[in-house]
């Protein structure tokens, strides 16, 4: 069976004026809006406080350095700052084993914790409650912590400051934070007296960090299957996980009638995700993303091999882990309106039996 040129130009224009799927065809299916996860005013914690790096329980602290340290050897501003940053990567693993117990055991008895939503928990017995509350909600939480700095200003008092990376799951984007902790000595142990967390901004965050956070449910191997084609996209890590590459086939009547590659980065220049596009036909086209509640909208502008010029206006969408919805709309292409592409349900492909 031949390709007709409207399956053709539809191809082309959705991969010279598209996103990370080629679509093989034009049609429309609507499905219903996705619930979201955790209604506003929702007195439940998020996922991770962002309060890191506590310190070892008494039992654990280091002996006190000698008073007169030969030259070359560890000052004891070094062994209290070494004991701050061990307590740190304790502090993450009781975290992600959500040891809520273990966790509490870094605070100092009053101690303070407050998020970048200006959320403050007082007390031990309620932090520990507060970690409780959250390994319950969401059982998968996971975190990071990137400790930048540690002063220890006084032999009873150190400041510690760096970022955290935490997940309420392993299929969420990863959320960057802040922080400030300050320690005490109390009982010949250092405890945290108080944690304060920041939204990170832009800047803190490197071009993985952004795709991490906004765009890592691209990633994977989709399917989407209708009488007409069958369109298949593979969307990996590439550069150092600086960008992310797809690459597509469009198969029409058992045979390849498209493929080409999608690379998304980072723009530190705009503040926004680009996207450049190349089809196995010669066309090309970049795209530009902003984000739109639950959805991604990317103006498309681009070419064929033939010098048309297209462009259009799409918009992506998470359902859920295995699920990602696409649209279409504003389609040019040299100077002629083409139909809009209605709402289509794309699936992440099983493994295959020998997987």
């Amino acid at each position: 069976m031949g390709i007709n040129r409207g399956i053709i130009v539809t191809s082309i224009v959705f991969v010279a004026c598209g996103g990370y799927l080629a679509q093989g065809q034009i049609r429309d299916k609507q499905v219903d809006s996705i619930k979201k996860g955790v209604a506003a005013g929702d007195a439940t914690p998020k996922a991770v406080p962002k309060l890191d790096a506590g310190s070892k329980p008494a039992d654990a602290v280091n002996k006190p350095a000698e008073a007169a340290a030969p030259r070359g050897a560890a000052t004891p501003e070094d062994s209290e700052e070494k004991a701050i940053r061990a307590s740190a990567a304790a502090f993450t693993k009781l975290y992600n084993a959500h040891d809520s117990k273990g966790l509490a055991a870094l605070f100092s008895p009053k101690a303070e914790m407050i998020d970048e939503n200006d959320r403050t928990v007082k007390g031990r017995e309620k932090i520990e409650e507060t970690f409780a509350n959250v390994f319950k909600s969401f059982p998968d939480a996971s975190m990071e912590v990137d400790v930048k700095s540690i002063r220890v200003l006084t032999p009873m008092l150190a400041i510690e400051e760096g970022t955290t990376r935490s997940k309420n799951s392993k299929d969420d984007p990863e959320d960057a934070t802040e922080y400030v902790a300050i320690h005490v000595r109390l009982d010949g142990a250092w405890q945290l007296a108080c944690v304060r967390d920041w939204s990170a901004p832009p800047t803190a965050l490197s071009p993985h960090d952004h795709l991490e956070r906004d765009l890592s449910w691209l990633i994977g191997d989709w399917i989407d299957e209708s009488p007409e084609s069958v369109v298949h996209t593979v969307c990996q890590w590439h550069d150092n996980g600086n960008f992310l590459v797809q690459k597509f086939e469009v198969n029409v009547a058992g045979r390849i009638a498209m493929s080409g590659t999608v690379r998304i980065g980072w723009s530190a220049v705009t503040k926004q995700f680009q996207s450049w596009i190349f089809d196995s036909h010669g066309g090309h086209s970049t795209g530009f993303w902003v984000r739109e509640g639950d959805r991604w909208i990317v103006k498309m502008q681009g070419a064929t091999a033939n010098g048309e010029t297209g462009s259009s206006t799409n918009y992506y969408r998470p359902v859920d882990a295995d699920t990602i919805a696409w649209g279409s709309i504003n389609r040019i292409i040299d100077g002629e309106p083409i139909a809009d592409i209605g709402e289509i349900i794309v699936k992440r492909r099983p493994p295959r039996p020998a997987e």
